[in-house]
């Protein structure tokens, strides 16, 4: 009963070494390239809605250039 009682088993999967840690930088870019689709019609919805102010920008400028004279 002693005997038993102090035996402590070994397990590989506890050893740290064993145990690959993934860095910060490869889980960012994984969760990024999960998320593709998502990224990219964003990105362009953002950059049509730019362009978009800045064309109505521009053309009411020139409106009122052309309605000063």
């Amino acid at each position: 009963m002693k005997e038993d009682f102090f035996k402590v088993g070994y397990s590989k999967y506890l050893s740290k070494n064993n145990h690959d840690e993934k860095k910060r930088t490869s889980s960012i870019f994984d969760k990024l390239l999960k998320k593709r689709f998502i990224i990219a019609t964003s990105s362009i919805i953002i950059m049509c809605s730019f362009i978009n102010f800045f064309l109505i920008y521009k053309f009411v400028r020139i409106i009122d250039i052309s309605y000063r004279y």
